[in-house]
Order: C-alpha cells, then sequence, then structure tokens
C-alpha cells in the first residue's frame, strides 16, 4: 500500500461562543470566535482514504491552501503509510517543530491520515495498532474561558454539570480579584465534588504565581496548569516548591520533558496529539513522564470531531493517564465534517469499536464549511 497522493480542503467554523485567554505578563490575549482548519485526505494505490485534520490554525500562520497542497503531497507521495517511524524522522528533517507552530499540527494531522490508512487496511481501529486501549472513557474537563460577565459563566457551567461534566478547567491569570470571584462561583455552581483546574497560560510571575495559588488553594484546586513562563523549568519548580497545589505543564518533546524532571518542576505532563506532532511522539513523552512517576493529561488545540478521535486513541492506550483531559472541541464548535458527531456521554468521550480513527466524513458537511471560508 503506497500513498499516490494528497489533498487539502481549507474550513472555517464558529465556536459557540468567543473565548479568552491570558497571556504572558497577565494581559488579556485576543478574542477568538472563529476557528480555522485544513483537513487533509490521503488516497492509496488500493482505493483507501485516510483523514487527517490541521486543527485551529492560527490566522497569521495560514498558509495559502495550494502552494502548502503542492508541498505535502511532494513529501507524502510514495510513502507507506505504515513506515510511522520514517515518516516522523523525515518530517522532523524537512520541517522546523517549534512549539506551537503549524509544522507541529500538520505533523499530527500526516499521521492521523496514515494511522487511519492503517486501520482501514487491517480492519483494526489505531487503538488496536498501537497496542491496545487500558480504559474505554476518557474523563473530560470542560474548560471554562476568561468571562467579566459572571452571569453567563454561571450558566455555562449550570449547563454543563446538567449535561454530566464533572471535571472543570477555568482560565485565569489576567485580574485576580476578577479570577477568585470566578472560581468562587464555579466551585458553588459545580458543587464540592466537582474537579477543577485552573490554566494562567503563563500570566503570572513566580513571586505572583505564588501568591496568586496559595490564596486559590481554599477552592480544592486538582491542579494549575501553565503558572508562569514556560522556558525557564527553574521557575516552575520554584512555584511548585512554595504550593501545595499540584503544577501541570504542557510537554511537546522528550528534551522539554527531561527538563522539567530534572528541576523536579511538575506533576502532571499536558501532552496532546497536536502539540507533540502526532499520537506517536505523544506516547514517547507519556512514556517518559511514567518513568519518572508523573501522571498525564490530554490536552487539546480544540480540534473538531476528527482530530478529537485521534485524541481518544492516545488517551485510551495511555496507562498513567491520571487527570480529566480537556477534550472540548466537539461541545465548542456550532458545526463538524464527521457524518456522526463525537459526542459527551455524561462528561465522558468513549472509544468506538470502528476501524481506522473511528469516523467518517461528510464530504457535503466538509464543503459547507470550505463555503464559509470562501466567504
Amino acid at each position: 500500500m503506497i500513498i499516490e497522493s494528497l489533498k487539502l480542503y481549507p474550513a472555517s467554523v464558529a465556536r459557540q461562543y468567543a473565548t479568552v485567554i491570558a497571556q504572558e505578563g497577565g494581559t488579556a490575549a485576543r478574542t477568538v470566535d472563529r476557528s480555522h482548519f485544513l483537513f487533509l485526505e490521503l488516497s492509496t494505490d488500493n482505493g483507501l482514504h485516510g483523514w487527517g485534520e490541521i486543527s485551529d490554525i492560527e490566522p497569521d500562520e495560514y498558509p495559502d491552501p495550494e502552494g502548502y497542497e503542492k508541498t505535502l503531497s511532494a513529501f507524502m507521495t510514495s510513502r507507506n503509510p505504515f513506515d510511522i517511524q520514517s515518516y516522523h524522522r523525515d518530517f522532523s528533517e524537512h520541517f522546523s517543530l517549534k512549539d506551537g507552530s503549524l509544522a507541529r499540527v500538520t505533523s499530527c494531522a500526516l499521521e492521523m491520515a496514515m494511522y487511519d490508512l492503517q486501520g482501514q487496511a487491517t480492519g483494526r481501529s489505531v487503538s488496536d495498532l498501537i497496542g491496545g486501549r487500558v480504559r474505554n472513557d476518557v474523563l473530560i474537563s470542560w474548560v471554562a474561558y476568561i468571562r467579566e460577565d459572571l452571569a453567563l459563566l454561571r450558566e455555562e457551567i449550570r449547563q454543563k454539570t446538567a449535561e454530566g461534566f464533572r471535571a472543570f478547567k477555568l482560565k485565569v491569570g489576567v485580574d485576580m480579584d476578577l479570577d477568585e470571584a470566578r472560581l468562587a462561583m464555579l466551585r458553588e455552581t459545580a458543587g464540592k465534588e466537582a474537579l477543577i483546574k485552573v490554566d494562567a497560560n503563563e500570566g503570572w510571575s513566580v513571586s505572583e504565581a505564588i501568591q496568586a495559588i496559595n490564596r486559590l488553594e481554599k477552592y480544592r484546586l486538582a491542579g494549575v496548569e501553565t503558572p508562569v513562563a514556560r522556558e525557564n523549568p527553574a521557575d516552575i519548580a520554584q512555584v511548585r516548591k512554595k504550593v501545595q497545589v499540584p503544577i501541570l505543564e504542557h510537554v511537546s518533546d522528550l528534551s522539554y520533558g527531561l527538563d522539567l524532571i530534572k528541576a523536579d518542576a511538575v506533576d502532571v505532563f499536558n501532552i496532546a496529539t497536536t502539540g507533540c506532532g502526532g499520537i506517536f511522539p505523544a506516547r514517547k513523552v507519556a512514556a517518559l513522564a511514567e518513568s519518572a512517576g508523573l501522571g498525564v493529561l490530554i490536552g487539546s488545540t480544540v480540534e473538531m470531531g476528527l482530530g478529537t478521535l485521534a485524541q481518544i486513541h492516545l488517551a485510551t492506550t495511555t496507562p498513567n493517564l491520571t487527570l480529566p483531559s480537556d477534550l472540548i472541541g466537539p461541545g465548542m464548535y456550532t458545526k463538524d465534517i464527521l457524518h456522526d458527531p463525537v459526542e459527551y456521554h455524561k462528561g465522558t468521550l468513549r472509544y468506538t469499536e470502528n476501524k481506522g480513527l473511528g469516523g467518517t466524513v461528510d464530504r457535503k458537511k466538509l464543503a459547507a464549511l470550505q463555503q464559509d471560508t470562501d466567504s
């Protein structure tokens, strides 16, 4: 089985509501109300079609689809979809895999389509192909973004609690008084048994992080994510030594993960197919965490249904998954391209016994989202 062609499909989709996060220094980042994607289709010489999702591309990174298609086609044509290791080696030599880059989510999408083809060729699910499941359900933490209107946030949490969500992540880091008011409201609305994480998105300095976490600890936090700038693990470690709440950090490669371990900086790695560049490298990072006695959770670039399926395969095959994961994309977007959308079951996502990724792309739905992009 050899890849004969690659095709890209631009798409744009609205979010259910605008989202805001903090950025380094504690200022609010831009508001996001729409996300932009590229879906890719790999076709093989035996008539199979595998799909991948280049997720939530930043507007200033969005490539020319026609030119990017030519670049990726030249790279992928004549490859065997089973040659995952050589694919990743070659990709890292041809493209820059810096954190948060278009290249990382592209690597993830291409690998996703390769695994999809493997599953279709063998009649097995991706989970089967990468070692088998250790769980069928993945507990999800609904991510609540920064909102100054507490009434809107309260209604969002009430709705999600009624739908069965029992874990939440709250974005913080811009206004400490507002953060505490929102966290108090979240705890009251979600209930005393709810599991709550907060994510400062590098919004605090070391001293601010220590002060803020100790102030918010009374709300029984399950973890604090990215309290300070990520580039210096010693700063993260300094925060961890002064607080009683577990510290969580995004890890996209083995080198950074090892630096965090050496600095004794974190309790849990936040890993993702999109952040690591695919399922294969993400599983390596998860194994590194496991070797150090650390847990992981599955983070998100706010994928649509197709990308979420890949994340579910990662989550169901990861032994040291210790905290709820942040896979909220299917609940965030107003539309999707899958024939059967990914659905939540009482705050969880479930593995489904289907070959490949487990979803079928609806070409009519995809064409509609392409029209949104064109408009």
